[in-house]
């Protein structure tokens, strides 16, 4: 799992923060979106739901963040500008890194790891900003994506066994080997 943590300390002002945070969770609530697309589009229901219901719980992020924001003047950055270490945001899923055959415990724990970079990211905001209100309502979205990874915790101690199975390809891919 890559660090965040440090990365945070360039955000050190709320209208940086709720910049950030607006960007952050639109991407993952955007790429969510897209891997329950994905996982439709080729059977995989359960996994389809998980990614599904991970978008909607992001989308409502998105919602709390833009009420707050109605009270600043967010600055306008550039894709490059912002304080991520990557292209993408700390919570966004590569694409990549996911298969059409993943299981249910898979999908989860590509989602853990980036609720925990998000999680990082902004206790690392709280910890390098000097301002008492950044620092707050950092902590407080951190907690707010350390609750995804108990509920994402949950959800898999519930479903036990029935999340090892991927989807099985009656008809793989030929190989280009």
């Amino acid at each position: 799992m890559t660090d965040s943590r440090n990365i945070g300390s360039a955000v050190l002002t709320m209208p940086a923060l709720l910049a950030h945070a607006l960007a952050m969770e639109s991407e993952a609530c955007e790429r969510y979106g897209q891997l329950a697309d994905q996982m439709e589009n080729c059977n995989n229901a359960p996994v389809a739901r998980l990614f599904r219901r991970l978008e909607d719980i992001e989308r409502a992020h998105v919602r709390e963040i833009e009420a707050i924001c109605r009270d600043f003047t967010l600055p306008r950055l550039a894709p490059w500008e912002y304080a991520w270490r990557d292209n993408e945001s700390p919570e966004t899923i590569d694409i990549g890194s996911v298969s059409y055959q993943m299981s249910p415990r898979d999908a989860v724990a590509l989602a853990i790891e980036h609720e925990r970079r998000a999680a990082d990211f902004y206790e690392g905001v709280a910890d390098a900003s000097p301002d008492a209100e950044v620092k707050r309502v950092a902590r407080q979205f951190a907690g707010e994506e350390l609750e995804h990874v108990r509920w994402l915790r949950e959800w898999l101690a519930e479903k036990g066994s029935s999340a090892e199975r991927g989807v099985d390809d009656p008809d793989p891919p030929n190989s280009l080997e």
